[in-house]
């Protein structure tokens, strides 16, 4: 009898074992079947396991830091030459009473596309073809910089009735600033320039941004155009 118990109860703790094992199967990401933390809700919208979180492609785009959104698209070397002349006499320009000399600028042009005006309004969603469109506005020449280890400042050519060397007041260093900063301007603000630049930022851009929709939506196609 007490043999036939023992049979018995081993049999019914084979069975309530395997009843545990299979409630902790289903229970478990091996037998219910894993989730994702990411679950893909809508063409430009992923939401997180928590359905309060969102992320849009425009919060994306527009969550840089405004003040790391100037990008530089193209630069371009340029040297100009401004003649410094020094009167003995101010109001008489006789050659004889004049002290002149030549100094070389040589300056780097920058364009820059200024991707902090980027708004919602800028960001175009063709949900039915996956396409988005990013807006930008046109590279700009945002500063000139001039080299001052390569100034190059040639020799004093002197009058017959002069000597010494040029003496320049500060209205004289701001003059030539002034003149050097315009030859600069005009060297570098051209259509040839801005056409490179055009060029050149729309496929900058692109490779900005690209990669984000793309962790948004692998199967979006990313356009960028001027505004």
């Amino acid at each position: 009898m007490k043999k036939k118990l023992l049979v018995i109860g081993c049999g019914l703790l084979v069975i309530l074992s395997g009843l545990i094992v299979c409630l902790y199967w289903n229970k478990s990401p091996e037998g219910a079947g894993y989730k994702d933390q990411l679950e893909e809700v809508d063409p430009n919208t992923l939401v997180l396991s928590d359905p309060t979180i969102r992320v849009t492609f425009e919060e994306v785009i527009l969550s840089q830091p405004k003040e790391t959104r100037k990008l530089v698209v193209f630069e371009q070397n340029a040297t100009v030459k401004a003649k410094v002349e020094n009167r003995v006499f101010e109001h008489i320009d006789w050659s004889a009473l004049t002290r002149s000399q030549t100094v070389s600028y040589t300056a780097t042009g920058s364009f820059v596309v200024d991707l902090s005006n980027l708004s919602k309004n800028d960001i175009v969603d063709d949900k039915n073809n996956k396409i988005l469109t990013i807006k930008i506005d046109h590279p700009m020449l945002d500063k000139i910089e001039v080299d001052p280890n390569k100034i190059k400042i040639g020799d004093t050519q002197r009058g017959l009735l002069t000597f010494g060397n040029i003496r320049l007041t500060l209205e004289d260093y701001i003059s030539i600033e002034k003149s050097i900063q315009k030859q600069f301007k005009s060297k570098f603000d051209t259509s040839a320039n801005g056409q490179k630049a055009d060029d050149t930022a729309l496929e900058m851009v692109k490779k900005i941004y690209e990669p984000i929709v793309k962790a948004v939506d692998g199967a979006y196609t990313v356009i960028i155009e001027f505004k």
